[in-house]
């Protein structure tokens, strides 16, 4: 009887490259720059406290919360985290930081408001990753608020194309 003998590779030998071994490689085909880029957002957006972030914008009644908003709604996430991940969503690409106009700007109310790019939204739609957008929106509507949370949530907002507000005559 033969008796076969696992060998396992020294650390002087140079790893195996499962890029171009047909065997291993996802559906024998190679992995074009799109759908790796596309799998890198998706691993972004699907990040935990960035994807409860966009939950918070995606159903935020004007669809722009202020970053005090988004504070409100993540009970166990600290200001500093959120402003991390927020930043890396910006940078990537997929949430946008709009300004209201300065004409629009009055003391006590916020400036800076967080909504989700185009291609936020096709990414979010294609994968099914958020289709309750009303329910999510209404949610949010039916949260007790504090007094400064629900100041915020009524401040003027800037007029954004991607947001899509819920209808004051839907709620």
């Amino acid at each position: 009887m033969e008796t076969s003998v696992l060998r396992m590779p020294s650390y002087k030998e140079k790893p195996h490259n499962f890029e171009n071994n047909e065997r291993y490689s996802q559906q024998n085909t190679p992995v074009d720059e799109a759908t790796g880029n596309r799998r890198e957002l998706l691993n972004l957006i699907t990040q935990p406290t960035r994807f409860e972030i966009l939950q918070n914008i995606y159903g935020h009644p004007k669809q722009l919360p202020s970053l005090k908003e988004i504070d409100y709604f993540m009970v166990d996430t600290s200001k500093s985290t959120i402003r991390n991940h927020l930043d890396r969503l910006i940078e990537k690409g997929m949430v946008e930081k709009v300004a209201l106009p300065e004409e629009d700007r009055t003391r006590d109310n916020p400036q800076k408001f967080y909504g989700l790019t185009e291609e936020c939204r096709t990414l979010l739609n294609e994968t099914g990753l958020l289709s309750a957008e009303r329910e999510l929106q209404k949610t949010t509507l039916d949260t007790r608020l504090t007094p400064d949370v629900e100041k915020y949530m009524e401040a003027p907002r800037p007029d954004w194309g991607p947001a899509s507000p819920i209808a004051d005559d839907s709620v």
